[in-house]
């Protein structure tokens, strides 16, 4: 522990020296604040982007479990209502994961702990944990840009909001103004000269080396901070022999169509970015400004919580989205919670009748269609800090629940129908989509459920991921059997 400390202060030291040195040669004080971030984990190739999207409430399993063929092959586009069907133009880069467990995890409480692995009691909202959207951050070294679009109640965050956790929890910036002017808002309109902004990159770079070289001597004997070090020092020399933008992919703020358009309809008080009624505009202003910080490496760790569990909004605005407006057989006027994910599957003749959990599966892939809308596919265009590939080639995003099957709360796997088809097994609701820089082997349904009742714990795909955003660990949180078959 002495020497984490030592290590940790060492890092400290040279930030803040590397902060410094930004400002005396002629850096604001945000675009410094960027700088010590790139210095910190200079990407050796292509870099990477995670996103984490969080939607509550699980699914309707029987619209929701990919069609898989002998062959290993599979469709998105093929399960009643097919609540991952806008994910079917990229299935290439798609993984689902079965087979999984949320440990410790009892129905919609789980949302406090799922996704930091945490063993400890079902009403246990206070104790350290930190959830993996904020690990990867930390690690990286980039910190963890944390959305919510009306992420808990009015009155204040309480159990059913605390998704993200860095030690305590995170309540994630719900005003996506604000968020716009905490990643972008710095920047100048138009970008400086080139020639500036290389003098005073190449000055900064080339004192903080012999800063980085000064610490080195300093922790002698440590062999893991020196460790760490020779990597800060190598980040440093990467981007000394690249030009100013070989981490900022985008060189002036991006205008955001959706961030604007708040501008002109947000009430002055922040109760407004609280009120239910107004969740898809903030919804849709949210996931565009992750695309653009994304694109952009402003801010390549995000997340973005939608909605808090136990959320009882009225889902009918849903319907004008997903051309259901004028479908009759289609009810998603109802609270999102009691009213559409506890709604039980049903038995006609012998087979599951795919119109009682219609509703509710509809609703959940208004998630993934705005995911796609909003994100994926402008994620989907040529990288500009690694020509050759898309920006979506070189992120991983995470889509994930709280609860596997809504109305069944479960936090594993679980065989809601026994028996053959019409049999109904219900799996949490995992995916990734993107290929982390061709760290991730996609393309594929992995089942690690073998019918004994044991699943991996989802620390396993925490893990995972970590590793193939370039994360030398071993472990998380207790998890320390990553997912192999999903590692390229």
């Amino acid at each position: 522990m002495k020497d984490l400390l030592r290590a940790s202060r060492a890092k400290a030291r040279f930030n803040r020296r590397l902060f410094l040195q930004a400002l005396g040669v002629g850096l604001s004080a945000p675009v410094a604040a960027r700088l010590v971030r790139s210095a910190s984990a200079a990407p050796t190739g292509a870099p990477q982007r995670f996103m984490l999207f969080y939607m509550p409430h699980g699914v309707a399993t029987e619209h929701f479990a990919p069609k898989v063929n002998d062959d290993g092959s599979f469709t998105l586009a093929d399960s009643g209502v097919s609540i991952l069907g806008p994910l079917e133009p990229y299935k290439n880069l798609v993984n689902i994961y079965q087979g999984f467990n949320y440990p410790g995890a009892n129905t919609h409480e789980g949302i406090v702990k799922f996704l930091s692995n945490y063993t400890g009691n079902d009403t246990d909202d206070q104790g350290s944990r930190t959830s993996i959207e904020h690990y990867l951050g930390n690690e990286l070294g980039t910190g963890t840009l944390a959305l919510g679009a009306i992420p808990h109640r009015p009155w204040g965050i309480d159990f059913d909001g605390k998704l993200m956790w860095d030690g305590q929890f995170v309540v994630p910036q719900n005003n996506p103004l604000k968020a716009y002017d905490e990643v972008f808002g710095s920047w100048d309109a138009a970008p400086a000269e080139d020639s500036t902004q290389d003098v005073l990159f190449q000055s900064l770079l080339n004192l903080n080396e012999g800063d980085i070289s000064r610490l080195q001597g300093e922790l002698q004997g440590l062999t893991r901070a020196q460790t760490k070090l020779q990597t800060h020092l190598e980040a440093v020399q990467a981007l000394r022999s690249s030009s100013s933008s070989a981490n900022l992919s985008c060189t002036m703020a991006p205008t955001i169509e959706a961030v604007e358009a708040l501008r002109s309809v947000a009430g002055s008080s922040e109760m407004w970015f609280l009120e239910e009624n107004n969740f898809e505009v903030i919804f849709r202003a949210h996931l565009e400004l992750a695309a653009h910080a994304m694109i952009c490496n402003a801010r390549p760790v995000t997340a973005l919580q939608s909605l808090y569990a136990n959320c009882e909004i009225d889902f009918g605005f849903a319907a004008n989205h997903l051309g259901l407006a004028s479908d009759s057989n289609v009810n998603l006027a109802r609270g999102h919670h009691n009213g559409l994910s506890h709604t039980t599957f049903q038995i006609s003749s012998g087979n599951i009748d795919l119109q009682v959990r219609a509703d509710f599966a509809w609703a959940q892939r208004y998630f993934v269609q705005m995911l796609v809308d909003h994100v994926i596919t402008k994620l989907d265009v040529e990288d500009p800090a690694a020509p050759g590939s898309t920006v979506l080639e070189n992120t991983t995003i995470l889509l994930c629940s709280e609860v596997g099957d809504g109305a069944n709360h479960t936090s594993a796997t679980n065989e809601l129908l026994n028996g053959p088809p019409p049999g109904l097994t219900s799996h949490l609701a995992l995916a990734t989509i993107g290929g982390a820089a061709g760290a991730l082997r996609t393309g594929q349904v992995l089942n690690y459920n073998d019918g004994s009742g044991t699943d991996r714990p989802a620390g396993d795909l925490w893990l995972t991921i970590a590793q193939a955003m370039g994360i030398s660990a071993t472990e998380f949180s207790g998890a320390t059997n990553p997912v192999s078959e999903a590692l390229a």
